[in-house]
């Protein structure tokens, strides 16, 4: 039998769960029958038995590029993305980028810098082709894939028991279920990028026009965010929405959260191929999203931090909802075979370059 090739992914791993993280994880349980699987860790947590980048071990990290046939880079970080792709090219290994996101605010001369070292790699994934009008890789190194890799139902953890009762509470009350999510409450331009404060805002204008709500919004981590955690509660204690608004500081399983919810929002100021929007277009649930970014076909709009126009969307779909026959959410073999059929072609090609 062929000895399986060695593919080490670096990047964060769930848990805390992100986009980043969810991809990773899904996409090596994808590739895990094709290829040998390994990993280096860069989330805040860390994991028994997995190897993280925050252990200083120059040696282990050493050996396990030296390890591979084809290392396959994740990073969000702007210095570990360089290392990686240096460690890997120096070591004469198979280098794979994607890049999950870049800033159209980055400055000259790092977008100089960025560019000479994204060029050291042997192909680069960008997940949305705006990407591409920032980053100027060669044509012939680059690939545009979206970052969604299909969930898969039967690993993904059930939702944990309160939160089961809060869907089914809301269920008996006719209240129309929405959740968003967000890995930590970070500021962008002076604005909280994964707009709790917009979804806070418009379950009291929703809830004040008569509309029944259950708004779940999920946050991964509280990282450098207590104090606005804090805050949140508060606000949402004084706008009397503790039975409408359910601010969660947790990990679940958001695929499940949004195969039990009526509506996936995503209100952020700023974003890149967002995870939760694909896989709820993929489970056939109407998603409503700020107008910051591109967005995949079938994505409802609004005009990013316009809350005036996020309520009026958000109206018209829940009424929408209530004509909305329940739609098949389950996934079939022959989609999940199509995105692993292209990774597993562009890992064969790029290993067997000369």
């Amino acid at each position: 039998m062929k000895e399986k090739l060695t593919v080490l992914m670096a990047g964060p791993l769930p848990p805390p769960a992100g986009g980043i993280s969810i991809h990773i994880q899904r996409l090596a349980h994808l590739l895990q029958k094709d290829f040998s699987i390994d990993f280096i860790d860069e989330a805040s947590t860390v994991k028994p038995g997995i190897f993280h980048v925050r252990s200083l071990n120059p040696f282990a990290y050493i050996n396990k590029v030296r390890s591979c046939q084809v290392f396959f880079i994740h990073s969000g970080s702007r210095i570990l993305k360089k290392i990686h792709i240096l460690a890997g090219r120096i070591l004469g290994k198979k280098v794979i980028i994607t890049l999950h996101g870049y800033g159209n605010r980055r400055a000259w001369p790092f977008r100089a810098i960025d560019k000479t070292f994204f060029q050291l790699a042997h192909k680069v994934i960008l997940v949305n082709p705006g990407i591409a009008q920032r980053v100027q890789v060669p044509a012939e190194k680059t690939e545009v894939m979206h970052a969604f890799v299909p969930p898969v139902m039967e690993s993904e953890p059930a939702l944990p028991g309160h939160v089961q009762q809060l869907i089914q509470q809301a269920k008996n009350d006719g209240a129309c279920i929405i959740c968003a999510n967000a890995s930590r409450l970070d500021v962008n331009n002076g604005e909280d990028l994964y707009g709790l404060d917009m979804s806070i805002k418009l379950t009291s204008d929703l809830k004040k026009a008569g509309f029944r709500v259950c708004f779940l919004f999920v946050l991964t981590s509280l990282e450098k965010s207590q104090e606005a955690y804090t805050k949140y509660l508060e606000e949402i204690k004084n706008e009397s929405l503790d039975d409408s608004f359910h601010l969660l500081q947790t990990n679940l399983s958001f695929v499940r959260l949004a195969d039990a919810s009526d509506m996936v929002l995503r209100p952020t100021n700023a974003d890149g191929d967002a995870l939760t929007v694909r896989e709820a277009l993929y489970m056939n649930k109407i998603v409503l999203a700020s107008d910051v970014v591109s967005r995949p076909e079938g994505t409802r709009l609004f005009k990013t931090r316009d809350q005036s126009d996020l309520f009026t969307q958000a109206q018209k779909l829940i009424t929408e909802l209530k004509n909305k026959q329940e739609q098949n959410t389950n996934i079939s073999p022959e989609q999940a075979d199509a995105y692993k059929n292209w990774y597993v072609t562009l890992i064969n090609q790029v290993a067997n370059e000369p």
